[in-house]
């Protein structure tokens, strides 16, 4: 059975996104960016359809969630 690819996060900058990607990554957890061609080039195609996404599968969304919310709680108090 195929996995599901899906929406984890929506972001506005390339930035954002790789750093998010980079700390899934180390946490071996597989991801893709979704429309970053287009965000790059012409920034405002962004809002038009959701702007850059990290996309992941279906059985690692929870996961995925769960450890870039931990990161930024660590971060942030």
């Amino acid at each position: 059975m195929e996995d599901k690819l899906i929406t984890l996060k929506n972001y506005e900058t390339m930035v954002e996104a790789m750093f998010d990607q980079e700390l899934l990554r180390e946490r071996n957890i597989e991801t893709f960016l979704n429309n970053e061609e287009s965000v790059e080039i012409l920034p405002m195609f962004g809002d038009l359809n959701e702007g850059l996404r990290i996309l992941v599968f279906e059985k690692d969304f929870e996961n995925a969630l769960s450890l870039l919310k931990e990161y930024y709680n660590s971060i942030n108090n």
